[in-house]
C-alpha cells in the first residue's frame, strides 16, 4: 500500500509537469485524469496517515486550532512582507481582523472549500508522504525538504508566480512540514494552510475593490472566481 502511494504520488508529479501548458482557473472543474490520480492517492494517504496515528483528539483540541489560526495569520504576514515588502500595509493587515472577518462571514462558501484543500493536502504530503519518506530514509530532515518541493511543484501556480513568490511558497511548504514533525498535529498545518488561502483571497478581494471601485463587484468577481456555488464543485 505504501509503495503504491509513493507511486500514485510520483504519477501524479510527473502528469503535473507534463501538463503545464494548459490554462487552468479556480474554478476549473477537475479533469478526469486529475481524479483518477487524486482519489486513490487521497484515500492511501487516509490510511497510512491512520497508520500513523495523525487522526489523534488533537484535531479537537482547542489549543491547537487556536494556535493554527494564530499562526496562520502571523505566517501570512510574514510571507505578505517578504513579497510586498511595505511594512506599513503588512502592520495594517495584521491588525484589521474587522475586516478579514467580515469577508469571510460574507463568505462561508470559501471557509468550507479552503478547509477541504488544506485538509486533503495535507493529509497527502505531512500526515503521509513526510512520515513515509522519513521512515524509508531514516533522515526525517530531508523528508521535509523533498515534500516540500513535490509539494510546490504540483501547484501550478508556483511556475507562474514571480521568482521571490515562488520562492516563498517553498518556505512556506518547509514550514509546514517543521510544524507537523515538531509537533505532529494535523489540525495545526490545515489551519495554518487554510488560513493563508483566505487571506490571500481576502487581499486579492481588496484589490478587486480598488480596480472596480466598489465591494459588490469586488464580491461578484471573488464569488465568480472561489465559490462552490459559481463554479458547481462538490
Amino acid at each position: 500500500m505504501t509503495r503504491l502511494f509513493a507511486l500514485l504520488l510520483v504519477i501524479y508529479l510527473a502528469w503535473t509537469l507534463a501538463t503545464l501548458h494548459r490554462e487552468e482557473t479556480p474554478r476549473a472543474r477537475p479533469s478526469l485524469a486529475v481524479l483518477l490520480l487524486q482519489t486513490p492517492l487521497f484515500f492511501l494517504a487516509c490510511w497510512i496517515a491512520w497508520q500513523r496515528e495523525a487522526f489523534s483528539r488533537d484535531l479537537v483540541f482547542p489549543v491547537s486550532i487556536f494556535c493554527g489560526v494564530v499562526l496562520g495569520h502571523l505566517i501570512f504576514c510574514v510571507s505578505l512582507l517578504a513579497t510586498h515588502r511595505v511594512w506599513r500595509d503588512v502592520l495594517e493587515h495584521l491588525a484589521d481582523l474587522r475586516a478579514l472577518g467580515a469577508f469571510l462571514k460574507e463568505n462561508p462558501d470559501l471557509m468550507l472549500r479552503f478547509f477541504g484543500v488544506a485538509l486533503t493536502e495535507e493529509i497527502i504530503y505531512r500526515a503521509a508522504a513526510q512520515p513515509l519518506l522519513a521512515e524509508w530514509t531514516g533522515r526525517p530532515l530531508l523528508s521535509i525538504v523533498v515534500v516540500a518541493v513535490v509539494f510546490s511543484l504540483v501547484h501550478r501556480h508556483f511556475f507562474r508566480n514571480e521568482v521571490a513568490q515562488s520562492a516563498e511558497f517553498v518556505v512556506f511548504a518547509l514550514l509546514l512540514g517543521g510544524l507537523y514533525y515538531a509537533s505532529g498535529s494535523l489540525i495545526l498545518v490545515v489551519l495554518v494552510h487554510t488560513v493563508r488561502n483566505l487571506e490571500s483571497v481576502f487581499l486579492e478581494y481588496l484589490a478587486k475593490v480598488e480596480e472596480l471601485g466598489g465591494e459588490a463587484q469586488a464580491q461578484e468577481v471573488i464569488e465568480q472566481t472561489y465559490s462552490w456555488r459559481a463554479s458547481e464543485h462538490s
